[in-house]
């Protein structure tokens, strides 16, 4: 395989990252692969390369110690990364190489693998120095946010360890999560007789010890490592004359505040800072140790923990998830919480006897055997082998075609027919989809899941698009013309919740107001609300009962009746009135009232004309069947039950002289 790995740090620096990526190369190359890195240095503009070292160009972050930040728009140089025919990317940073890495793989259809070396929450303080609990909360979104676009980012994701992968499941990270401990050369910490010479001298000239145990700490000097507590806790060692000593070794932005505080606590002479040392001289400074230390809690996996068990040495850890499988209390280290707990710790330890000590010595080097750096590349030459293999055999996005709010692609897998597969634009964008880009058969599978889903979700869009409607509404719908389970139905409709698209109030409120200027009665609303779906709550929180703007629209409705209805008496035409508005919701007694309100003037005047009217019109029918006493009482009894009084009936049946015979 030809792999690049991309990684903002690397030597001559030291720390975790570097120490990662220096052994997958070294260790790559053994079984025969083709590895180049592609990190930055403090430069301006010139691209170097090394070997199969290139470096671009950036800028020193002091308080990042080890750290350049590349410029990520080397776009005119990934024609030269083409030449290399690389068959996959390990990226080993977020950042400026990390961006470069992702562009180099979407541009030149790369297949990516990235590590997750750093828990940025415990790095917030650089931003964050006033310590403001506001800045704070927004920058462990970021950090969220950023976790889970970097993770997504690629075709699989390292963990180093279980806390890590964990905490990025928390930032909701969709990519396969391997967890793959970094591995060291254990055989390079194994102490060795031919050592001894080197290992004397660090004794005399460095350490300045006579029959002290140097308590060492190996590692970046920054705040978040929390140096300063094994500092306070010599304070007591001291107190107390036990014949300890602690060695720092390392740099970092934090390495005068420290200095400071031992100078501070009187510590001069019990506490030394030696500085950065090289890599391939390190392991003659855990020899050289009696114990290691470490009290922070910022570790994705503890590289420098596995480096002194490796060379025998008692390990002190403050308690933390990644130390679960490190550290065995009192067989083969210590567990602490703070300074005091730290002394009470290291008390015992220097009690111990020397077959104690060497017991303890054996135990640490047998837990550091499963971190052999063989296994780690093994593991992850695993990985690289999957991920390539998924990417021959994946699918291709030969065409993308926007559709309203859904995005139409086209993919080929190999000489078959193209084939139509539509996702959402969030789909689309999470996943970082882009023409001719390859796409696995895990995320095709899992696009083609929520294809039915994303289809219906723009159609409820269109619909929402002209009116609104009820979440009742929307799942009749979702149910009936999409067949959607209902979990996936659930999703849709929280989502158009979430967009505000879907609002059973405001829906409520709309819908009152038209059915009020409409003229309907309370009941009637309360009904057709029922109808739509509206919740029971909402509803009579909307339809307030105000009895006196009931009667105000039921009279308006009434004389929109009362001129609506002809030829019809009066007291008939009131009826019908009033019928009409029990038929639209009112009660009867504010029908009634409503119907009374009204001015009946006309009515009474015309109500002569309509009885003769009607008369005539009765009179016609009736004759032919009826004479003298039978007919006059048939048109009295057809009259009265069209409404007239029964005094202008026998009046005008007098009028039109219909005499008993």
């Amino acid at each position: 395989m030809r792999i690049g790995l991309f990684t903002d740090t690397y030597l001559p620096n030291i720390n975790g990252v570097v120490s990662s990526v220096e052994l997958l190369r070294k260790k790559l190359e053994e079984k025969g692969h083709v590895v180049y890195v592609i990190t930055s240095y403090s430069g301006v503009f010139e691209i170097k390369e090394e070997g199969r070292i290139i470096r671009l160009p950036g800028i020193e972050i002091k308080k990042l110690y080890c750290y350049s930040l590349a410029q990520p728009m080397h776009l005119f140089f990934i024609e030269r990364l083409k030449e290399l025919k690389l068959d996959l990317i390990h990226c080993h940073t977020e950042f400026g190489v990390g961006i470069f890495a992702s562009i180099t793989s979407k541009t030149l259809h790369i297949p990516m693998v990235k590590t997750y070396h750093t828990t940025y929450e415990d790095y917030t303080h650089y931003i964050n120095p006033i310590d403001s609990e506001t800045l704070e909360v927004g920058l462990k979104r970021v950090i969220s946010t950023l976790s889970k676009t970097y993770g997504n980012d690629c075709k699989a994701l390292i963990a180093p360890s279980k806390k890590t992968k964990d905490l990025l499941l928390s930032y909701n990270v969709k990519t396969p999560i391997e967890v793959i401990p970094t591995g060291i050369e254990i055989d390079r910490f194994k102490y060795i007789k031919e050592n001894d010479d080197e290992i004397n001298r660090i004794k005399k000239e460095e350490y300045k010890i006579n029959d002290e145990k140097i308590v060492l700490y190996v590692g970046r000097i920054a705040q978040e490592k929390s140096i300063d507590l094994l500092i306070k806790a010599f304070k007591k060692v001291k107190e107390n004359n036990l014949k300890l000593k602690l060695v720092i070794i390392g740099d970092g932005p934090g390495i005068n505040e420290l200095k400071k505080l031992a100078k501070s606590l009187d510590l001069n002479d019990i506490v030394y800072f030696l500085g950065k040392k090289p890599y391939d001289h390190i392991h003659y400074y855990y020899q050289s140790a009696s114990c290691f230390a470490s009290a922070s809690t910022s570790e994705t996996q503890g590289m420098t923990y596995v480096e002194a068990l490796a060379s025998g040495l008692v390990i002190f850890g403050r308690y933390d998830e990644v130390l679960e499988d490190l550290i065995i209390e009192n067989e083969n280290g210590y567990r602490f919480d703070n300074e005091d707990e730290m002394f009470d710790k290291l008390k015992i330890f220097d009690s111990l006897s020397e077959e104690e000590v060497n017991k303890m010595s054996k135990k640490a080097i047998e837990t550091s055997n499963i971190y052999d750096a063989e296994e780690f590349v093994e593991n992850v030459e695993k990985l690289y082998e999957k991920v390539i293999n998924d990417f021959e055999k994946s699918y291709t996005i030969t065409r993308v075609k926007l559709k309203d709010d859904i995005v139409e692609l086209s993919v080929k897998l190999g000489d078959e027919d193209e084939e139509k597969l539509y996702v959402s634009l969030d789909n689309y964008y999470g996943q970082g989809l882009r023409l001719n880009q390859k796409m696995s058969f895990e995320t095709y599978d899992d696009l083609k899941d929520k294809e039915v889903e994303a289809i219906a979700y723009n159609k409820c869009l269109k619909k929402l698009s002209n009116k609104d409607y009820t979440v009742k509404q929307i799942y009749d719908f979702l149910n009936n013309k999409c067949e959607l389970s209902i979990d996936k139905a659930n999703h849709i409709v929280d989502k158009l919740k979430s967009l505000n698209l879907l609002d059973d109030y405001k829906y409520a409120i709309t819908k009152h107001s038209f059915l009020d200027r409409a003229l309907h009665s309370q009941r009637s609303m309360i009904n057709k609300l029922k109808k739509d779906g509206v919740p029971l709550d909402i509803i009579e929180n909307v339809v307030i009962k105000d009895i006196d703007n009931e009667l105000l629209k039921a009279k308006s409705l009434a004389k929109k009746y009362q001129n609506s209805i002809h030829n019809k008496s009066l007291n008939l035409k009131k009826q019908t009135i009033i019928k009409k508005l029990v038929s639209n919701g009112f009660n009867y007694d504010i029908a009634k009232e409503a119907t009374n309100l009204l001015d009946f003037t006309n009515e009474t005047f015309e109500e002569k004309d309509l009885l003769k009217k009607e008369a005539n019109i009765q009179y016609k029918k009736l004759v032919k069947k009826y004479k003298g006493y039978e007919l006059r009482n048939k048109m009295y009894y057809s009259l009265f039950s069209k409404g007239f009084t029964s005094e202008a009936i026998y009046a005008l049946i007098d009028e039109m002289e219909l005499n008993d015979e």
